[in-house]
């Protein structure tokens, strides 16, 4: 049986940004990743009609998701930069807890809670409140990746080298066409963020993760 490997992000492209060299080595060492996207990303292309917004980021993040080596991924639907609202709903602790209970993950992997953006934040602590209410869940260790992080985790650090995969990751967020803008201004930091974790592990490319539970 698979080893699988739940990865939660809040917006279609945020696994990518985050944790893709990492989804890409899990998938190709034979593990099952699944995706889980929590907003719907109404509001992220203003210049878009929200109504084929909405049907072409869920789209997108699906046919990148299985690129970059998700075996699933799974669009939870809520609305785009009302994150934090969402999370206070039982309904969504529940949909985490179902999420977390049918795919029995030996790992997951969500926003760091230092992230700056709000429904990043809202992520982390859907997340980690769900598991407080599963018994199993106590045993699933959860690691941290960063997008705009300035101030990072405490908790141990976890590495992963992602020499053969980051050329796919870098692929994989070139593909959002709905977020150009954004992916485009990222490539470089996330370029020298993985090459100076490299450089510290004696690798060429790196991702690193904090052991948040």
């Amino acid at each position: 049986m698979k080893e699988t490997v739940l990865c939660f992000g809040a917006h279609g492209d945020d696994l990518e940004i985050g944790a893709g060299g990492s989804i890409a080595k899990f998938s190709q060492e034979g593990k099952s990743v699944i995706g889980v996207i929590f907003s719907k990303g109404d509001k992220s292309s203003p210049w878009l009609k929200k109504e084929h917004l909405v049907g072409f980021r869920e789209k997108e993040a699906e046919e990148i998701g299985k690129f970059i080596g998700c075996e699933e991924t799974v669009m939870l639907g809520f609305e785009d930069g009302k994150l934090m609202e969402s999370i206070s709903k039982n309904s969504v602790k529940k949909k985490v807890q179902d999420l977390i209970t049918k795919y029995k993950p030996f790992q997951i992997y969500v926003h760091s809670s230092l992230d700056p953006h709000k429904d990043h934040q809202a992520v982390n602590k859907a997340v980690l409140n769900a598991l407080e209410n599963i018994d199993s869940g106590k045993k699933i260790p959860v690691y941290a990746f960063e997008i705009w992080n300035v101030v990072n985790e405490s908790g141990p650090r976890m590495y992963v080298n992602i020499s053969s995969t980051f050329s796919k990751k870098i692929e994989a967020m070139k593909k959002f066409k709905s977020q150009r803008i954004y992916v485009y201004a990222l490539i470089v930091p996330v370029f020298l963020r993985a090459f100076f974790i490299g450089l510290k592990n004696q690798c060429l490319y790196a991702e690193r993760f904090y052991k948040i539970r």
